[in-house]
């Protein structure tokens, strides 16, 4: 009895990835590998918090990717036909003054790993996705006050858009819009897509708020789950704890995943796949 390896779709990242294959929150992975089964083996190569890393991001997830290829590019492997790169939620994360990885150093690290994908020539055929991360949700219960909480008696009140929240939410968009911008930067390679998932999070959110459309809709002041008073918070089912997804959350980037790979790479529609396994 001889059997050949099936295909493979490679979803790569930090904890959003990795979570992602939960079937209790009903994650993009676990979504994946329902529609793809006995087509495609979706692969997790998500990464949460280890002894070595309290956060994985661009920079400390490149050991982990020179594995990766390592693997995918053995001869003996099957062929991968996507690479999901969905990395960049903890980089744009405000620690003290600057962001844990900062923009330049992220396209970076970006750029090396779709330039290594593309370089490779037994991955001639492996399509990239690029995830942007997605906004946080900041609770509205921070300002039910009335105000800023300031603290002692006598202390000054704080601007409340230089929290770490609120700059860690709005990085979360400048983030976004360099992935963007990478994805577009090799258009001509026809290989690679991007997914603005900072911007479809925001557009459902304003949607059930019935502010989709509305010419203030992405003032900065009151853009879901930003944290200022006056913004409302995502509802319950996007985000478990304000970073992590829930199960609306997941659907969104199942849906909006889904629709990128087949709108630009129709041949990798379940249906059109062909097994060749051997019995």
């Amino acid at each position: 009895m001889a059997s050949q390896k099936l295909p493979e779709f490679v979803l790569f990242g930090d904890s959003l990835t990795q979570w992602s294959f939960y079937e209790s929150n009903q994650g993009c992975g676990w979504f994946l590998m329902g529609k793809y089964a006995n087509k495609i083996r979706i692969v997790n190569e998500g990464n949460n918090h280890s002894y070595r890393h309290l956060s994985y991001t661009s920079d400390t997830l490149k050991a982990n990717f020179r594995e990766i290829i390592k693997r995918a590019t053995t001869p003996t492997e099957a062929p991968t036909l996507l690479f999901t790169i969905w990395v960049g939620a903890n980089d744009a994360c405000f620690v003290g003054s600057r962001e844990y990885v900062p923009l330049p150093a992220f396209e970076e690290n970006i750029r090396l790993y779709v330039d290594t994908i593309l370089s490779e020539t037994s991955m001639a055929n492996t399509n990239i996705v690029l995830l942007t991360p997605p906004p946080i949700n900041i609770p509205d219960t921070r300002y039910d006050d009335g105000g800023v909480d300031i603290g002692p008696a006598g202390a000054v009140e704080r601007d409340p858009k230089q929290e770490r929240g609120y700059r860690t939410y709005m990085s979360k968009k400048r983030y976004a819009e360099k992935v963007m911008e990478i994805a577009g930067s090799y258009d001509d390679t026809g290989r690679v897509a991007g997914l603005h998932l900072w911007r479809a999070f925001v557009d459902a959110a304003l949607a059930d708020q019935n502010r989709l459309g509305d010419e203030d809709a992405y003032t900065e002041d009151r853009l879901p789950g930003c944290g200022l008073k006056g913004a409302k918070q995502f509802k319950q089912g996007y985000f478990d704890d304000g970073l992590h997804l829930d199960a609306l959350g997941y659907n969104l980037v199942s849906t909006a995943l889904l629709e990128v790979v087949l709108g630009k790479w129709p041949e990798l529609a379940p249906e059109r796949i062909q097994t060749s396994t051997q019995i």
